[in-house]
């Protein structure tokens, strides 16, 4: 394998894992505000739950809306652990 293609693929392969956790990051502090009853997008307080998804012992899927701007966003919060 060419000394290059292994470079190219390696700088790749770090680009996606950097730019997956600076993602992380952005959803976290997204998560944060939106639990504080603040829009991250127009910082309004007129953020509410428009669906929740999920049952039983995993993780459940809520989704946020904002009723001035639009904002909306999906995010997976782990209820913790059934204790089997």
């Amino acid at each position: 394998m060419d000394i290059y293609l292994l470079l190219f693929l390696i700088i790749i392969f770090a680009g996606s894992i950097i730019s997956y956790i600076y993602y992380l990051n952005d959803k976290t502090s997204q998560l944060n505000i939106i639990q504080k009853g603040i829009c991250p997008s127009c910082k309004e307080p007129t953020i509410e739950m428009s669906d929740q998804r999920g049952a039983g012992c995993g993780p459940k899927l809520v989704t946020f809306e904002c009723n001035s701007c639009g904002y909306e966003n999906s995010f997976s919060i782990n209820k913790g652990s059934c204790g089997v």
